[in-house]
């Protein structure tokens, strides 16, 4: 078992302020040596009396499917932690450039300059830097979408959620303010899965959005943290299709002989 690191406030500050200038190139040129050696000086990490079993992560440009294993791996390390633990910049920061670092520079592989940053360091609002973070993302899609009542395969909903571009859909979904509990996004998980088998719509970023633009709605009229994933669900299948932006298959009528 190895104790969780955390990088000290000072050298966080410092990181964040310079990290343009003085260290975005090591991520760019791939420098995993430099990197490492930054993060094993001891004034710029300490490490926690808490423990955790680190289990290397998979690469997932070599293996786009990974990405569901890889929800599976960071669950079985660090599930332990606390929603207040999980929301603390020092702690992903510290173990992307150490434990996980091969598995981030692999995220970061022709990333934008702007995009290596926030993926590096929170650069917006916390809850949007923690899933425009590479290793806290795989964190909380694990934690919003782990579906205890599914003893087959309760990452059934991860799963499906990590099929396409899972980060783009990642930002326009759980970065909102209106997605507060596990049952608001189980339940939109479960309509959107149901209208794109059964109406043939097209999932992309706008099923989300405006999933979110649905439930804000309704929070202007109801308690919506009262409400559980069927209601959530309901709401959903019965308004999304009608959205702005929301496509639906057209299917092929066969020509008769």
């Amino acid at each position: 078992m190895d104790k969780l690191p955390y990088v000290t406030d000072e050298f966080l500050d410092e990181y964040k302020t310079n990290f343009n200038l003085q260290y975005l190139s090591f991520y760019i040129n791939e420098d995993y040596e430099k990197i490492s050696s930054i993060f094993k000086k001891e004034e710029n990490i300490r490490y926690s009396s808490k423990t955790f079993e680190f289990i290397p992560l998979e690469n997932e440009t070599e293996n786009p499917e990974a990405a569901s294993r890889n929800i599976r791996l960071i669950r079985k390390s660090l599930g332990h932690l606390t929603v207040a633990e999980a929301e603390n910049e020092k702690l992903w920061v510290a173990l992307e450039n150490t434990f996980y670092l091969n598995y981030h520079l692999d995220q970061l592989k022709n990333a934008p300059e702007k995009s290596i940053e926030a993926r590096t360091v929170f650069t917006r609002s916390k809850k949007r830097s923690l899933v425009l973070n590479n290793l806290s993302l795989l964190w909380w899609i694990g934690y919003y979408m782990y579906d205890e009542s599914n003893r087959e395969n309760p990452y059934h909903y991860a799963d499906y959620f990590v099929k396409n571009s899972y980060r783009g859909n990642s930002v326009a979904f759980l970065s909102s303010n209106i997605v507060s509990n596990k049952e608001l996004v189980l339940g939109v998980l479960a309509a959107i899965m149901e209208l794109e088998k059964n109406n043939g719509m097209i999932v992309n970023r706008y099923s989300y959005t405006n999933s979110n633009k649905l439930l804000n709605q309704v929070s202007g009229v109801s308690v919506i943290d009262i409400l559980n994933r069927h209601d959530i669900k309901e709401i959903i299948k019965d308004n999304l299709l009608n959205m702005d932006k929301i496509r639906v298959e057209k299917k092929v009528v066969p020509v008769s002989q």
